[in-house]
């Protein structure tokens, strides 16, 4: 942490590193979504389920792509969807503590009556 940010806002509180602490065991993370699909396909005149198949779909280069995978495969992105969801909702509750903390301790602006 930087030591002018240290000194104007204090030592973070217990419950702000706790959650800090969490962001260093989170592991492998990843953006995107992952499902399990059926496809119907008419095969000899008749309708049939064919799949399942699994599909990772996110941002790649500014570009949507979109890639096949193999169940184990899914298995591990779906988990690490999951844990860049966790990580992005401690983050917005870091933000939000530090904003009140920032809004709280440092002088403000005058306010006009």
């Amino acid at each position: 942490m930087d030591a002018n940010l240290r000194n104007s806002l204090g030592l973070p509180p217990k419950a702000y590193t706790r959650l800090a602490g969490s962001l260093a065991q989170v592991g492998w993370i990843c953006l995107g979504t992952v499902v399990r699909r059926t496809l119907r396909r008419k095969v000899g005149g008749q309708w049939m389920n064919k799949g399942p198949y699994c599909l990772w779909t996110g941002k790649r280069h500014g570009k949507t792509v979109c890639y096949a995978l193999s169940k184990g495969q899914y298995e591990v992105a779906k988990q690490a969807i999951a844990a860049n969801r966790r990580v992005l909702q401690i983050l917005a509750k870091l933000q939000t503590r530090t904003l009140e903390q920032i809004l709280n301790k440092m002088p403000g602006v005058q306010k006009r009556k």
